[in-house]
């Protein structure tokens, strides 16, 4: 109780530390009741479809994600940086005429892709529960939404509401998704396709979360200031942005897409199964990028190298606290922790994937938030490079490893990529920030 309290009151402060663990405890208390709602969803998933129908459900979800990155994590990270430099500034028109021209891309690149996609999965379609081209007709509902969520959520980040930002997506879709996931399972209706329309209406649910709270954050100088434009220069920063978060996203998903290609949907399942434990011990990684992401774009502004020192050397020895106790039991004891959660049919197929990716994510956890750090200092295209390098890496690995090793093999070309982005990050942020990324 006396740490409790002491951390309880640093947060009270007007600096630095107090900031940051404001924030954390706000974004980690909201990730913290998030937590148990995104589990129960995806046991309910693992246990009720089975590990072929949940493979399948997992598999387009994959792909709704990669076809969904022009207009999702790409404009969410600019809005975040663009958003919180313009609000630093008291750029008013710039701001406003961002929030518009954001919103027009994101719908003009929607259309655009259920046009093609929605042509072509029609074309192939046999129209059963179990066809893919069938799912991803469905899946094409989701994009949209997702897009229009983001520019929400990275618009509230940017203007330092972290918390709000993330409520909608972290906690009021999954709770809706597991609620009308538990009504259809009720009535013996749950399976793939009307899985993947659960989703896409928690996300319109989402959606309209998010909507009011942006609406009620919004600058009051926004209302009376005319719209400018510097759409050159959003599209060129939108770019490299868009091009980082899919390779982010390809280096997450390329186990299940190639096993969807050269495996199994039994496969796919497993994998799936190892990732979601994995990702656990970055929780505390995800809360941390959160929380300092508009501060790293402030502190670079004004040029501030001690509080960036600061903000890489607080943020990766809070995170890496917390990631190791979540590491081990799945590294050593992953077996009953399997059988226990999603259960025994999963055992022998996700142990050894799981000890893989939960082992390269704690290595991950150790690196910090180099990432971040390049991206929010407008080093964008160095992460890049480091992400494209590790792509190639984890996607060579994975063609050769998968035909004979399955889902492990899958596990051990994802670390290999993951590996190699922090290694070669940590190397650029020593570079261009003249800073050390450790918890040192």
């Amino acid at each position: 109780m006396s740490l409790l309290r002491r951390v309880i009151a640093t947060g009270q402060g007007s600096g630095l530390r107090a900031q940051l663990i404001r924030g954390a405890m706000g974004i980690g208390g909201l990730k913290v009741l998030a937590l148990p709602v995104g589990l129960a969803v995806s046991i309910l998933l693992a246990r009720t479809l089975g590990p072929e129908g949940y493979g399948q459900y997992a598999f387009i979800m994959s792909v709704v994600t990669i076809i969904s990155l022009p207009i999702n994590q790409g404009m969410r990270q600019l809005m975040t940086r663009e958003v919180a430099s313009y609000h630093h500034g008291a750029e008013w028109g710039l701001l406003r005429g961002l929030l518009r021209r954001s919103h027009q891309w994101v719908l003009f690149l929607s259309l655009i892709v259920a046009l093609v996609l929605g042509t072509v999965a029609a074309f192939n379609a046999s129209w059963e529960i179990s066809d893919r081209w069938t799912l991803l007709l469905i899946g094409l509902l989701i994009p949209p939404f997702l897009g229009l969520n983001a520019l929400r959520g990275g618009a509230l980040r940017g203007f330092g509401n972290v918390v709000l930002s993330q409520l909608p997506e972290l906690l009021v879709n999954p709770a809706l998704h597991l609620t009308i996931a538990l009504s259809l399972f009720a009535f013996g209706l749950l399976n793939p396709a009307t899985t993947i329309m659960s989703q896409a209406l928690a996300a319109v649910v989402a959606l309209m979360l998010g909507t009011y709270f942006l609406y009620r954050k919004l600058p009051r100088q926004l209302h009376d200031t005319a719209l400018e434009y510097q759409s050159g220069k959003w599209i060129r920063a939108w770019i490299p942005f868009t091009l980082l978060m899919a390779a982010s996203q390809f280096n997450n998903q390329i186990g299940i897409l190639l096993l969807g290609w050269l495996g199994t949907d039994e496969q796919i399942a497993a994998l799936r199964v190892a990732d979601r434990g994995a990702k656990l011990v970055i929780f505390s990684l995800g809360v941390v990028n959160l929380v300092i992401a508009p501060h790293i774009t402030r502190a670079y502004r004004d040029a501030n190298r001690h509080r960036l020192q600061q903000l890489s050397r607080q943020s990766s020895r809070a995170a890496l606290a917390i990631a190791i106790p979540l590491a081990l039991p799945m590294i050593f004891f992953g077996g009953p922790i399997i059988d226990l959660v999603v259960g025994s049919e999963y055992v022998a197929l996700s142990v050894a994937p799981l000890a893989i990716l939960a082992s390269a994510q704690l290595v991950n956890v150790a690196f910090g938030s180099v990432g971040m750090f390049l991206v929010m200092s407008g080093f964008e295209r160095d992460t890049l490079f480091g992400q494209l390098v590790a792509l190639a890496c984890n996607a060579l690995a994975a063609i050769i490893l998968i035909p004979r090793f399955g889902a492990e093999g899958a596990a051990y070309a994802a670390a290999l990529g993951l590996l190699t982005w922090n290694f070669i990050l940590a190397v650029k942020f020593v570079q261009r920030l003249k800073l050390r990324p450790s918890i040192f």
